[in-house]
């Protein structure tokens, strides 16, 4: 189907071809000059005491909970609701991913629901920061400290997201951010490990570069794997970094006209903003009545739609673990309620009044 409103599209152009074209003329392929660039401009953002770049975001929280020593037997406090990666790079490493409901608000962790499902087995939490807001990290820190647990922040959502001030990803002990094509900024695929912790840095260094902590020497410490990016990618990198006030601004604005047009559709609801946070919108996200009928009429109609994440004690890939019984009332209802609506910046305003018009012809009748 050719869709009148697509779900996504990149804020790709000039700058990004431009880059290419000199990585291109350069023949320097592999990580080089725009990686370093790359790296330093993400450093700088962020105020991270430590960078690495990676080849895309679940292979960094891989990365991540590798340099935090989680091993088999152990067990680490994810999101519920969140996309798979989240869960299945802690089954990667031999460990048990241990699910907690989110908050009704803004479908982030909820702390209230952490420290129940805590057992001796427990080395860490990974906060989930979803939909272009951060979790509540003063509680979720507090805990961590009582009980001597690391925090690994999965930010793949979190570019541009601050939490009191300080960037998500920077919060715990390590943290990732990802660059995915439908990310806030992109590099098609790709990912940043952030870390204020050394050791866990040199760790991460040596596994993400074949055990060795630069690439001109044959000489491999530690055993490791390629998880590298090209300077293809980080060319793209840069040119998308430049522009992200620009982006930042385009995705407000459009979330805002969505919350403007539907503000009187009292079948939907918007999600809550929280004051510790700023968003940076990674969809226009709704919980709507009657959603199945919703996505349908929109499809019809030419508007491609995204459902909600679909909670992962019900992934069948984790139909093993002892949570597919336990309660999870508000990560099931996000995704039995939830739709997202693009907000990428080529969006026109007529697009979104489209959009807007047919929910509302949708509940009329």
């Amino acid at each position: 189907m050719e869709y009148k409103v697509p779900q996504l599209e990149p804020y790709v152009g000039k700058e990004e071809l431009q880059n290419l074209e000199i990585v291109i003329r350069n023949k320097w392929l592999s990580e080089g000059l725009f990686a370093k660039e790359f790296l330093d401009r993400l450093q700088e953002f962020t105020k991270a005491r430590y960078a690495l770049l990676a080849s895309n975001g679940t292979l960094a929280l891989f990365l991540c909970l590798l340099g935090c020593g989680i091993k088999k037997g152990d067990e680490v406090i994810v999101s519920d609701f969140t996309f798979n990666a989240s869960g299945s790079s802690i089954a990667f490493t031999g460990a048990t991913p241990v699910f907690v409901d989110v908050a009704k608000t803004d479908l982030n962790m909820d702390p209230e629901k952490i420290e129940e499902k805590i057992t001796k087995k427990t080395k860490a939490i990974m906060p989930v920061h979803i939909y272009g807001q951060s979790c509540d990290m003063d509680p979720i820190m507090r805990i961590a400290k009582k009980h001597n647990l690391l925090v690994i922040e999965d930010a793949a959502q979190g570019f541009g997201v601050f939490y009191k001030g300080t960037h998500t990803g920077t919060i715990g002990d390590v943290g990732m951010i990802s660059f995915f094509a439908d990310k806030t900024i992109t590099t098609g695929e790709g990912a940043v490990i952030l870390t204020n912790n050394e050791i866990i840095y040199e760790r991460i260094k040596l596994l993400r570069n074949q055990g060795r902590p630069h690439s001109s020497t044959f000489i491999h410490p530690g055993i490791g794997m390629n998880f590298r990016m090209t300077d293809l990618q980080c060319a793209v990198g840069v040119a998308q970094i430049k522009k992200f006030g620009e982006i930042e601004k385009i995705k407000l604005n459009n979330y805002a006209m969505y919350k403007n047009l539907l503000k009187n559709v009292k079948q939907i609801k918007f999600l809550g903003e929280n004051s510790y946070t700023n968003i940076v919108p990674f969809r226009a996200n709704i919980l709507a009545e009657k959603v199945e009928e919703l996505v349908d009429y929109l499809e019809k109609n030419k508007i491609e739609t995204r459902r909600f994440f679909y909670p992962l004690h019900k992934q069948p890939c984790f139909s093993d673990l002892k949570s597919k019984n336990e309660n999870y009332h508000i990560s099931e209802m996000a995704y039995t309620c939830g739709l997202s609506l693009p907000v990428f910046c080529s969006l026109a305003k007529e697009q979104i009044e489209y959009v807007c018009r047919t929910i509302i012809k949708f509940y009329e009748k």
